[in-house]
């Protein structure tokens, strides 16, 4: 397979035409691997930062309300600018990847959960 139509395959967003081939499904995934890792990363780590100056206070649920609103922006513009990139979250294992990084690299929102859960 020629590398234009493995590109080609990798960069049609709301499609499955990846999943034909191994390089152009690795490819997609690398394009969702990527953008999952940086906003993740990024998210938790402002938020870490703002809990550790205590910008909020020492209310846990402030910085939990506060990562919930940052996540919920985030999915909400890639729905509004990107839709079908987005599309493929529910529909395509390479979407799922996307949701499943993001998600999991927030180390510290999952912790956060757990202390609150735990002073109650």
């Amino acid at each position: 397979m020629k590398v234009s139509n493995v590109i080609q395959r990798a960069t049609e967003f709301g499609t499955f035409r990846s999943e034909h081939n191994i390089f152009s499904f690795t490819l997609k995934i690398l394009f969702y691997l990527i953008p999952a890792v940086v906003l993740g990363n990024y998210t938790d780590v402002l938020v870490t930062k703002l809990q550790k100056e205590k910008v909020l206070g020492d209310n846990i649920l402030s910085y939990i309300l506060l990562q919930t609103i940052l996540i919920v922006s985030t999915l909400y513009i890639l729905i509004v600018y990107l839709s079908d990139y987005e599309s493929e979250f529910q529909v395509t294992i390479t979407g799922a990847y996307f949701t499943a990084i993001y998600f999991s690299i927030q180390t510290n929102y999952i912790q956060m959960f757990q202390d609150f859960m735990n002073l109650r």
